[in-house]
């Protein structure tokens, strides 16, 4: 039987998961003796003979799962004139929630560093699956879902909810378990705040470049952040898992998919140092995405079925991962004491406010016992700090006060790197330390995520 070289251009592929997918079921279908997925073009070359698949045939087939075949290369403009439109609304809905809830101290609850309570990795877990890990492990349970429905089959919908509640329980065991081993691995290294900083601010970047491979940038799509292909094909072959206990399996492996929002709670993990911490760390990030995931577990929920849906969902799940990114790196810039956008938008000029205590915030110098020092008096309050400005003398100790007005989040965290070595955590009404500028130069004080609008400190001679 005679056999020859086609090739089809596909339209809804966003990321590396969509070449190792279309591979793994076109290798399957009658008539298909070789086949390759290049996300770069967007396109699916195959060696087939006369009863291999037309173009018809792959549209039916792979609808459901959002792509759509043609003989003609597919544009770069792969989002429609509705879909943007309905983005623009959307994100302009979004940022007035964001500067809402950021105002009220609720975002705090999202920001995730080695301090953080599990609820804000349950917070992060949410936005995950609100985003990457519907359209990733989504995307792979739906992929699996008629193997399991044909498997575990039949009028009983018990026996047909099984394979899902096995996926979902895989998942959270082995987050939790290969979270435990993270946390051990980081126990051998002494992480400082700087190396964690710089380490999500390179989590960030990738982040971003799966965004922009979800907006079919054509340049981010050169570089591809997965396993080694022969793994990936092993794993996502139904061939082997198809065993009644394979979708626990398949579940437990999902830790290992490369979502932006996964990996930056494994990073944070990493650097715990503590394999019970950075355990928990992990199933309440696994937990945080659960219920996504049982919907569309269970209700086969297809984001990507509609052409109009799809271009919108991943659009605006392209920049929302873009933006998170660059918020994140922002945020870490802070940490390492290094200009970062805030430092171009106007401050709130803060004038010392009279306290009950007879306080003033800011830096008054005092004397005792013929020594001379600085009383600086700072406040915390909510998801910020205040003043916004200070301006110290190098060489002249500095006696600390921090007064706590209901700090939330990371801001009971709060680093003052430069200035002051340790992490000076706010637990009781009153926090004092002691240090001395050592140096000329401007510094920030801020939390140990860079996440709290920082206070601007100019040490002078």
């Amino acid at each position: 039987m005679s056999k020859r070289t086609c090739t089809f251009y596909v339209s809804g592929m966003h990321c590396a998961a969509c070449e190792i997918l279309l591979e793994k079921k076109i290798q399957n279908l009658k008539g298909v003796h070789h086949v390759h997925a290049s996300l770069i073009d967007k396109k699916i070359e195959m060696m087939i003979d006369s009863s291999g698949p037309r173009t018809e045939d792959l549209n039916k087939q792979f609808a459901d799962l959002g792509y759509s075949f043609s003989v003609q290369p597919v544009g770069q403009a792969t989002f429609s004139l509705q879909s943007v439109v309905s983005v623009l609304f959307i994100s302009i809905a979004f940022a007035v929630v964001f500067f809402i809830l950021n105002d009220s101290g609720i975002l705090a609850n999202a920001a995730v560093s080695t301090e953080s309570s599990y609820l804000a990795f349950f917070v992060l877990g949410v936005i995950a699956s609100l985003s990457t890990c519907a359209a990733l492990v989504g995307g792979l349970i739906l992929s699996l879902s008629k193997q399991w429905n044909t498997l575990y089959g039949g009028v009983d919908a018990n026996e047909r909810a099984k394979p899902f509640f096995m996926f979902n329980i895989g998942r959270l065991i082995s987050y939790g378990v290969l979270g435990a081993v993270i946390g051990y691995i980081g126990s051998f290294f002494t992480i400082s705040l700087q190396f964690t900083a710089t380490l999500i601010i390179m989590v960030s970047v990738i982040m971003i470049w799966l965004g922009l491979q979800m907006l079919g940038v054509r340049f981010a799509k050169k570089v591809t952040f997965a396993l080694p292909g022969f793994i990936s094909s092993y794993i996502s072959d139904e061939k082997h898992f198809q065993g009644r206990y394979m979708p626990f399996l398949m579940g437990a492996l999902t830790f290992f998919i490369p979502c932006g929002f996964t990996l930056m709670a494994q990073t944070v993990a990493l650097t715990t140092g503590n394999p019970v911490q950075s355990m928990l760390m992990m199933v309440s990030f696994a937990l945080g995405t659960l219920p996504v995931l049982a919907v569309i577990s269970f209700s086969s929920m297809k984001l990507q079925k509609s052409a109009q849906y799809a271009g919108t969902f991943n659009l605006l799940v392209g920049l929302f991962i873009i933006g998170f990114g660059f918020y994140n790196i922002n945020s870490q810039l802070n940490v390492l004491g290094m200009k970062n956008a805030t430092d171009f938008v106007p401050k709130k000029m803060v004038e010392y406010v009279p306290l009950p205590q007879e306080e003033r915030l800011g830096v008054i110098m005092k004397t005792e016992n013929g020594t001379s020092y600085q009383q600086l008096t700072l406040k915390a309050e909510g998801f910020g700090y205040l003043p916004r400005e200070v301006t110290l003398k190098v060489g002249i100790p500095v006696r600390l006060k921090v007064l706590n007005t209901n700090v939330v989040g990371c801001a009971q965290a709060m680093y003052l790197p430069g200035l002051y070595d340790k992490v000076l955590y706010l637990t009781g009404t009153e926090t004092e330390a002691e240090f001395t500028p050592q140096q000329t130069g401007t510094f920030k004080i801020s939390c140990t995520m860079g996440m709290v609008p920082p206070i601007v400190v100019t040490v002078e001679s």
